[in-house]
């Protein structure tokens, strides 16, 4: 029994759908293999860099941090640590299984890797800056900073969905 265009365009479509569905499973797997990877390093020379980062923007804002160690500042009388979460290395690591496509080549890889690592690095220190920011102005911890981390985290997975959409191959039947 011979297939009409459309019954053809629906297979091939489905067989396209079924082989990107067990690509994202996948990738999905590498990401958590990733991220639970990420969580054995330290990354005290992140945690240094995020630190200071935040510092200096947070002082142009007016909010004035002091710090106690590398990793830790003090701000009215209390103590904050950042931690590996507090560095998006973790966001880093799992964006990885999204961000590299086998069809390019590593060079563009790589350059894909080094434009989102500084745009990463750029968007976590405005983040906790800007936390820091509304906590100065009397705005609760949770709203101000659990609440804006999770539109950053939000934002950061639609623009990796993003990149995949307009990566995906077309299916031809």
């Amino acid at each position: 029994m011979a297939t009409t265009p459309s019954q053809a365009w629906t297979i091939a479509r489905t067989r396209a759908g079924d082989a990107s569905r067990s690509e994202f499973a996948l990738r999905c797997l590498f990401a958590a293999v990733a991220v639970l990877v990420c969580y054995q390093f330290r990354w005290e020379w992140l945690r240094y860099l995020t630190a200071e980062g935040n510092l200096r923007l947070d002082a142009l804002l007016g909010v004035h941090l002091q710090r106690v160690a590398f990793d830790t500042v003090l701000w009215r009388g209390q103590l904050y640590r950042y931690v590996t979460a507090c560095t998006m290395a973790d966001v880093w690591c799992g964006a990885l299984a999204f961000l590299w496509l086998p069809r390019s080549s590593v060079a563009k890889n790589l350059m894909v890797l080094a434009a989102f690592t500084l745009g990463l690095f750029a968007v976590n220190i405005a983040r906790l800056s800007f936390s820091d920011f509304v906590c100065a102005h009397e705005v609760s911890w949770n709203l101000g900073h659990n609440v804006v981390s999770g539109v950053c985290y939000f934002l950061i997975w639609e623009y990796l969905m993003w990149r995949r959409r307009i990566n995906a191959p077309v299916a031809v039947a």
